[in-house]
């Protein structure tokens, strides 16, 4: 029953945590304009890139979500969406020990969407993530990596679907990474990684708590270099996760566990144009039935220049999703247990002014549940200007 589709436990005490991360989302935009002259004794900064916009989207679908407050009977909505959003990145450098790299993205987007039975809504989602890393060469052919990474979202007035929003949550992950230079231009790789993450549940649905999660991950992986053009990388991976808000109803084991296993291949080929391929398979075991699949995603990227200086760039994603257990039991959220969505989009880059590109773009994104042909979709078009002061 294969389906083709796309797309934490804290009591209601923990919001101060939420807003708390909010403000911190905040002094990390406002530190993205802080001029380079104040921090270029410490930081070399690679980018800093100033981006608003706007968009129409358009949203259909039945799919059931725990995180929306009621139940409207439409299927369809429509919303105008207002964007700004900062990001940054910068390096210092050691000497001949290494380089601490930082970077963070953060962004609000404002939504007036119409068309719901009930009343319209006017959402408002601020999303921020923060990224360390520090590189370390060890000998002429090793390098040692250490990274961690800060993610937050929070969301107000939430809409029912079919209008999806993922719910306001906290996370953090990190790991510990050795690449090796191998012959024949072979670069072998590996990482341990550790993940957590918290949902904020609002009180008219403490169910998103179901969805706090933690795991440890271990990859390794293999890349071909032909020049520096062209590389091919394989890898594989393992995954232990554990939802200690979700039963299985099982006295002797009775928080959900699972072990994901995965493996893929990804292709790259830059020259005139750019070309990206990926395909990767995850297979998900349980010690609950519900949560047990096996999947696909197959992913693609074509980039190049065309005439009046304009960028070109074509993307798509294609999921393929397995249960092995039938189940009555709705799926919490598209992309709870995997990415189960596919999705396309096309945009035109261009330079309009000194330092100020604009980019138009269109895109389609579908995910589908396997009960009742359940699906959400969504599709629409932007244009977004980025600004690079530096």
């Amino acid at each position: 029953m294969s389906r083709t589709s796309h797309a934490w436990t804290r009591p209601p005490e923990h919001w101060a945590t939420g807003r708390i991360h909010g403000a911190l989302i905040v002094a990390t935009l406002l530190l993205g304009l802080v001029p380079p002259k104040c921090v270029q004794a410490q930081f070399t900064f690679g980018d800093l890139v100033i981006t608003a916009g706007a968009s129409a989207e358009g949203y259909q679908g039945n799919l059931p979500a725990v995180s929306v407050p009621v139940i409207d009977s439409t299927e369809f909505v429509s919303a105008i969406v207002g964007e700004v959003a900062v990001r940054a990145d910068a390096t210092y450098r050691i000497a001949d020990r290494g380089a601490f790299l930082l970077s963070f993205d953060g962004g609000l987007r404002q939504f007036s969407a119409h068309g719901f039975e009930l009343r319209d809504y006017a959402p408002r989602e601020w999303v921020g993530t923060l990224d360390a890393s520090y590189q370390l060469p060890v000998s002429e052919r090793a390098r040692l990596g250490l990274r961690t990474r800060l993610r937050g979202r929070e969301v107000e007035d939430r809409p029912p679907m079919p209008l999806f929003l993922q719910p306001g949550y906290v996370s953090g992950d990190g790991g510990i990474s050795l690449e090796v230079d191998g012959p024949r231009a072979v670069v072998y790789d590996t990482e341990l990684s550790a993940s957590k993450g918290n949902f904020f549940a609002p009180r008219f649905a403490p169910q998103v708590r179901l969805l706090d999660r933690d795991g440890i991950r271990w990859e390794v992986g293999a890349t071909l270099t032909d020049g520096e053009v062209t590389n091919l990388r394989l890898f594989a991976a393992v995954e232990g996760s554990r939802y200690p808000k979700q039963g299985t109803f099982a006295p002797e084991d009775p928080y959900r566990k699972d072990r994901t296993f995965y493996a893929g291949a990804s292709w790259t080929h830059q020259g005139r144009y750019l070309v990206q391929v990926e395909l990767d398979g995850r297979a998900n075991r349980s010690n609950s039935n519900r949560p047990e699949y096996d999947a696909f995603t197959l992913r693609g990227l074509f980039s190049t220049s065309i005439p009046g200086n304009v960028a070109l760039a074509l993307y798509g994603a294609v999921t393929g999703k397995q249960y092995l257990h039938d189940s009555s039991f709705a799926r919490l959220l598209p992309g709870e247990e995997a990415n189960n969505a596919s999705l396309a989009y096309v945009s035109f880059s261009r330079a309009i002014a000194r330092n100020v590109a604009g980019t138009l773009r269109v895109g389609w994104t579908r995910a589908e549940s396997e009960i009742g042909g359940a699906y959400f979709q969504r599709f629409g078009g932007s244009f977004l200007l980025q600004y690079r002061p530096l």
